[in-house]
C-alpha cells in the first residue's frame, strides 16, 4: 500500500499530511501518533434541498485537510517533547492536570485551545452562536469537541464528561491531545472547508476516547458544532458527504431519512472545481431567506416540507403562493428530479446527458432560487466553452466561490487554461482551476 505521508504520487493528499507531520513535530518536539484525513466536498446536484427533506449528490474530492495528532501526556516510553522552535506553541511544563486539546495551524499563529472537561453544549434550539464560544477557526475545533465530549458523557451516563459546576475535576478523565493541521482547501470556496476541520477533530477525539465512530452519528454531530456552537445555519449536507462518501463514487443522499448510496463515477472523467476567487459569509440574512422561504411555501402548499411534493407542484400553486416562494418551491421540487436524473447518468456512463443536467441546475438556481452571481455565471459560461467539458453549474450555497464542472480526464489541461483565460477576459480576474478525483471520507492513518 502507497504510504499517504511519505509517497508523493498524490500532488494533493499527500503534501497536506506530511506538512501536518511537520507541523506537529516543529511545535511539540515529537512525532505525532496518527494522522485524520478529512476531504473538502462539492455538491454535483442537489443545492438547498437537504433542508427540505430532498436529494444531493455530492462528492468527496481529493483536496483535503490533515490533523496529526498525539495523546498528551505521552504514553509511557515515548519521547518526551523537546524545545519548541521561535514562534511555535511549546508544551514545556504541561503536566497531567493540565488537560486539554490544543491545535496548531501551518496558517495560524496562535493554537485553539479547549481544556478539558469542555463547556456544556447548549440545549436544542435555533442555530444562534453559543455563549462564550471562541471566535474563528478555534470555534470550529471547540465546538468539534464540545459535542463529541457530550457524546462519551451520554455514552458512559457521566455528566462530569460535559464540564458541568458539579463534574470539572470529578471522575471524568478525557485525555488531551496536541494536533497539528495542514489544508489543501482554499477557504471560503464553499468546499466545505469548516466540516471537514470539525469532523477532523470529532475523528481524532473518537480516537484519543476511544469512542466508537459512526459517519452518519460524526456528521450529526459536526452539524451541532456549527449550528449551536458557531451559529452557522448550515444543513447537514456538507458533513454528511465529508464523512460518508466512497472513493472512485459521489454519494447519493435522501435527507428525508439520511440514508446515502454510493453512485459510480464513469471512468475518464474528472470533477473540475473553478474558484472564482469570490467569498461569501454563510452566516448571513440570506441563507435564513431562502428557508424562510421554503418553509412559506411548504406551509401554502399544505405539506411538511417540500419534498413531500414529489415530481411537480400542484397545477394551483400559483395562485397559492405569492411568486418569490413560488419559484423557490419549484426550484426545490425540479431539482430533486435533476439529482435522480443525474444519478441515472452517472450510472449509465452518459455525460452528455449528465452535462445537461447540470446546466439545467445551474439555470435553476441562478433563476428561480436567486442565489447565483456575475462572476458564477461567467464561470459557467466559460467553462461550457471549454475542450473537453460535459457540464457545469455552480456549486455550493451561492452567490460567490466555486463551479462544478464534469470534464473528459484527456482534456484537462486544455480546458483549464481556457477556463482561465475566458474568466478573466469576462470579469478582470484571476480565478484557479483544481481538478479532483472522489476519495473517500473522513478516515484515520496510523503512523
Amino acid at each position: 500500500m502507497t504510504d499517504p505521508i511519505r509517497s508523493g504520487s498524490d500532488p494533493r493528499k499527500a503534501p497536506a499530511a506530511r506538512r501536518a507531520v511537520e507541523v506537529f513535530t516543529r511545535a511539540y518536539g515529537m512525532p505525532p501518533r496518527f494522522v485524520v484525513r478529512s476531504p473538502g466536498r462539492v455538491n454535483l446536484i442537489g443545492e438547498h434541498t437537504d433542508y427540505n427533506d430532498g436529494l444531493c449528490l455530492p462528492v468527496a474530492v481529493d483536496l483535503e485537510l490533515c490533523l496529526a495528532v498525539a495523546p498528551w501526556p505521552p504514553a509511557p516510553g515515548s519521547a518526551e517533547p523537546g524545545p519548541a522552535e521561535p514562534g511555535s506553541v511549546s508544551p514545556a511544563g504541561r503536566g497531567l492536570r493540565d488537560r486539554r486539546v490544543e491545535v496548531v495551524s501551518e496558517h495560524r499563529g496562535e493554537p485553539a485551545v479547549v481544556r478539558l472537561p469542555p463547556p456544556v453544549p447548549p440545549p436544542p434550539g435555533p442555530p444562534r452562536r453559543a455563549p462564550g464560544a471562541q471566535q474563528g477557526w478555534a470555534g470550529y475545533v471547540e465546538g468539534a469537541v464540545v459535542m463529541t465530549a457530550a457524546a462519551a458523557a451520554a455514552q458512559t451516563g457521566d455528566a462530569a464528561q460535559t464540564g458541568d459546576a458539579a463534574g470539572r475535576g470529578g471522575a471524568a478523565d478525557l485525555c488531551g491531545w496536541r494536533g497539528a493541521v495542514a489544508s489543501d482547501l482554499p477557504l471560503g470556496a464553499g468546499l466545505s472547508s469548516s466540516a471537514a476541520l470539525e469532523l477532523a477533530v470529532a475523528r481524532a477525539c473518537a480516537e484519543v476516547w476511544e469512542l466508537g465512530w459512526e459517519p452518519v452519528e460524526a456528521a450529526r454531530l459536526a452539524q451541532r458544532a456549527e449550528n449551536a456552537w458557531v451559529g452557522a445555519p448550515t444543513g447537514l449536507l456538507d458533513q454528511l458527504a465529508c464523512a460518508a462518501a466512497a472513493a472512485g463514487h459521489a454519494l447519493l443522499i435522501d435527507f428525508r431519512d439520511l440514508t446515502t448510496s454510493p453512485v459510480p463515477m464513469p471512468d475518464g472523467v474528472v470533477v473540475a472545481i473553478v474558484d472564482t476567487g469570490t467569498r461569501r459569509e454563510l452566516v448571513t440574512s440570506a441563507y435564513g431567506e431562502r428557508r424562510a422561504d421554503c418553509e412559506r411555501a411548504a406551509a401554502g402548499l399544505g405539506v411538511r416540507s417540500l419534498r413531500d411534493l414529489d415530481d411537480a407542484l400542484p397545477a394551483d400553486a400559483a395562485g397559492r403562493l405569492d411568486p418569490v416562494a413560488l419559484r423557490r418551491a419549484r426550484h426545490v421540487v425540479t431539482e430533486n428530479g435533476r439529482v435522480e436524473a443525474l444519478a441515472d447518468a452517472l450510472r449509465r456512463g452518459d455525460l452528455p446527458a449528465a452535462g445537461a443536467v447540470l446546466l439545467a441546475g445551474h439555470e435553476s438556481i441562478r433563476d428561480d432560487f436567486d442565489v447565483s452571481g456575475p462572476e458564477l455565471d461567467a464561470a459557467v459560461d466559460a467553462c461550457r466553452s471549454a475542450p473537453g467539458c460535459h457540464g457545469a453549474r455552480m456549486t455550493g450555497g451561492g452567490f460567490a466561490g466555486c463551479v462544478v464542472a464534469l470534464v473528459d480526464a484527456r482534456h484537462g489541461e486544455r480546458f483549464t487554461g481556457a477556463v482561465l483565460r475566458d474568466y478573466r477576459s469576462r470579469t478582470g480576474r484571476p480565478g484557479a482551476v483544481h481538478l479532483c478525483a472522489p476519495v473517500a471520507g473522513t478516515s484515520l492513518l496510523r503512523l
